[in-house]
C-alpha cells in the first residue's frame, strides 16, 4: 500500500496521531517479534509538536496530551486524556473525540507504520525547521561577528529536532528469561598493544570512550598517533581528528612510524620527486601480506570543532568507502568545542566528553581522546582520577582512563590504568620505550616494565588457599590424611578447582 504525502495527508496524521496515543496500538500486538524495526513512542511524544498536525482537533487534542504526558511522565488513555482537557476547560464534542480513536491500527503491517510514522515525523520536522531557518534570516542582524554563531544554532536545532530514535532495537531485557542473560562479546579490535588488549578485554570495544590524561608535553600526541598507527596495522579502519597539529604533520608523525622513515627525513618532502621513498614504503607495505585498515586524518580548526562536526565527517567517509570505522582518533578533547556553549571549563569538559561518547554509541565506533592534567598535579608522577584537569565529570563518562607519566627528559613513558567500567585492571600499568625519531612507542620489557593488579589479586588468593591446605595438612598429619601430599599435589588441586 502506497499513500501520497499530499493527497492523503489527513489520513496520515490520523494514523500517526493513533499510533502513538491509541491504546490499541500496543506494540506487542503489533510488531513481530523478529522485527528489528523500531519506534520509540516516549520519544515520538517529546519530539512531535502540535503544530504537526493541520487539523484543528487533531492538533488540539495533542497539545493536552503532551501537557499530560509531562505532567505525569506516560502517555494518557482515552479516558485520561478527556477527563484532563475537561480540568483544563477545553471541551471537545464526544462524537468528534469518539472519531479521532476511530483508526484501525491494525490494518497495517508493522513495517508499514514504522516507514510511514517514520517520514511522516521527519517531514513535519523538516518543514517547521525550514520555516524557523527563513525567519532567522529575516529577522536576525547577520554580521561578519555572529554569522558562525547563527550557523551552529541552526546546526544545533537540526540535531535536536530530526534527532528522533529510529534505530533498531528491543523493549528492553527480562530479568527471568535466562536467553536475555547472554553477555556481548568483549572481543574488541586488536589494539596492536598487548597492554591495552588485556586491560581492555581483547581490544578496542566499540560504543566506548577512551580518555588518555597527561601534563603538558608528556606525549599524549605520540601516544594517540600510535593508538592509530597500531589500529590501522591490525585491520582495523581508523580516523584521526587533529585539532592541534596539522594534517601533513600528523601524516609525517604516522609514516614515520608505519613506514620507518625518520622524521627529519619527512620535512625534505616537499614536492612529488622527493616522494619516491614513500612510494617505495608504502609498495612494500601493501606487498607484505598485513591486513590493514584504512587511515584518514582530518583536521579541524582549534576550538571549533564540536563533536557532531567529528561525526558528519566520518559518516561521509563511511558511506563514501563503503566501509566502517571501528576507532576514532580525537586528538585532543581539551582543544574541541561543546555543541552548545557553556559557563565553564567543568561543564565544557564534561559536555564534551558526553558528546563524544554518544557518537560512539550511536556509530558503534572506540572513540579514543586526551586531556591534560590539573596544574598542581603536573610533578606528581604517578596520577589519579583526581588529576583530570577541568571535570571530574569526565570521570563518569569514561569507559576507561589512562594516566601518562614520564620526566621531562626521560625517553621512557609509564602508561596507568586509573579508572575502567568494566573490565578491571585498575592500578595496571606499563613501561614504554620512545623512540622519537619515528615518533614510536615501544612496550618495555624486562623486571618490572609493567604490573596487572587483578593478576596480583588471583595470585595471592591462590597462595592462601594453597597456605590454607598446607596448615590443614599439618594439623591432620598424625591421621595420615595427605599421606603422599606434596606442592605439586596444591597446584594439581588449585588447577581443577
Amino acid at each position: 500500500m502506497v499513500v501520497d504525502f499530499i493527497e492523503n495527508i489527513e489520513l496520515l496524521e490520523k494514523m500517526v496521531w493513533n499510533f502513538i496515543l491509541n491504546p490499541n496500538s500496543d506494540e506487542d500486538l503489533l510488531k513481530p517479534s523478529n522485527s528489528d524495526e523500531y519506534l520509540d513512542k516516549n520519544d515520538l511524544m517529546k519530539k512531535i509538536k502540535a503544530k504537526f498536525f493541520n487539523n484543528e482537533d487533531l492538533q488540539l487534542t495533542w497539545k493536552y496530551a503532551t501537557q499530560y504526558y509531562n505532567d505525569h511522565d506516560k502517555i494518557p488513555s482515552k479516558k485520561e486524556l478527556k477527563v484532563f482537557m475537561n480540568i483544563k476547560n477545553e471541551e471537545i464534542d464526544d462524537i468528534v473525540y469518539d472519531e479521532i480513536y476511530n483508526y484501525n491500527l491494525s490494518d497495517h503491517n508493522y513495517s508499514f507504520l514504522y516507514k510511514y510514522v517514520k517520514a511522516f515525523v521527519l517531514l513535519r520536522g523538516f518543514n517547521i525547521l525550514l520555516i524557523d531557518m527563513l525567519t532567522t534570516l529575516k529577522t536576525t542582524n547577520i554580521n561578519p561577528e555572529n554569522i558562525e554563531q547563527v550557523i551552529e544554532g541552526v546546526r544545533n536545532k537540526m540535531n535536536d529536532r530530526l534527532s528522533i530514535n529510529f534505530e533498531s532495537g528491543k523493549s528492553g531485557l527480562n530479568f527471568l528469561n535466562p536467553m536475555h542473560h547472554i553477555q556481548i562479546s568483549k572481543e574488541g579490535c586488536p589494539t596492536g598493544f598487548d597492554f591495552f588488549n588485556k586491560t581492555q578485554g581483547g581490544g578496542w570495544n566499540a560504543k566506548s570512550l577512551i580518555v588518555f590524561q597527561g601534563r603538558p608535553k608528556v606525549g599524549k600526541s605520540i601516544v594517540l598517533g600510535n593508538i592509530a598507527t597500531r589500529s590501522f596495522l591490525e585491520g582495523n579502519n581508523t580516523g584521526v581528528v587533529t585539532v592541534e597539529l596539522s594534517e601533513g604533520k600528523y601524516m609525517k608523525r604516522l609514516g614515520s612510524n608505519i613506514l620507518g622513515i625518520e622524521t627529519a627525513r619527512y620535512d625534505a618532502f616537499t614536492n612529488e620527486t622527493a616522494m619516491t621513498m614513500v612510494h617505495d614504503k608504502l609498495k612494500e607495505l601493501k606487498g607484505s601480506g598485513k591486513q590493514y585498515g584504512e587511515l584518514l586524518i582530518k583536521e579541524f580548526a582549534t576550538g571549533g570543532a564540536t563533536a557532531i562536526d567529528v561525526e558528519n565527517y566520518f559518516i561521509r567517509q563511511e558511506k563514501e568507502m563503503g566501509k566502517k570505522f571501528h576507532v576514532i582518533v580525537v586528538d585532543y578533547i581539551n582543544l574541541m568545542r561543546p555543541i552548545t556553549e557553556q559557563g565553564g571549563l567543568y561543564e565544557k569538559i564534561k559536555v564534551i566528553s558526553e558528546e563524544l561518547r554518544g557518537v560512539a554509541m550511536r556509530n558503534k565506533w572506540c572513540v579514543i581522546t586526551a586531556t591534560q592534567i590539573k596544574r598542581d598535579a603536573i610533578d606528581d608522577f604517578d596520577l589519579g582520577m583526581d588529576s583530570v584537569a577541568e571535570s571530574f565529570g569526565l570521570i563518569h563518562t569514561v569507559d576507561a582512563l589512562y594516566g601518562l607519566m614520564r620526566s621531562p627528559l626521560e625517553q621512557r613513558m609509564k602508561i596507568k590504568l586509573i579508572a575502567n567500567r568494566d573490565n578491571g585492571y585498575e592500578e595496571s600499568y606499563k613501561f614504554y620505550d620512545m623512540k622519537k625519531d619515528y615518533m614510536r612507542l615501544d612496550e618495555s620489557v624486562g623486571e618490572n616494565s609493567e604490573y596487572y593488579s587483578d593478576d596480583q589479586e588471583i595470585g595471592r588468593m591462590e597462595n592462601e588457599l594453597r597456605d590454607s591446605y598446607k596448615s590443614i595438612k599439618d594439623e591432620s598429619s598424625s591421621l595420615n590424611a595427605f599421606p603422599d601430599s606434596s606442592s605439586e599435589d596444591y597446584t594439581d588441586l588449585l588447577n581443577k578447582i
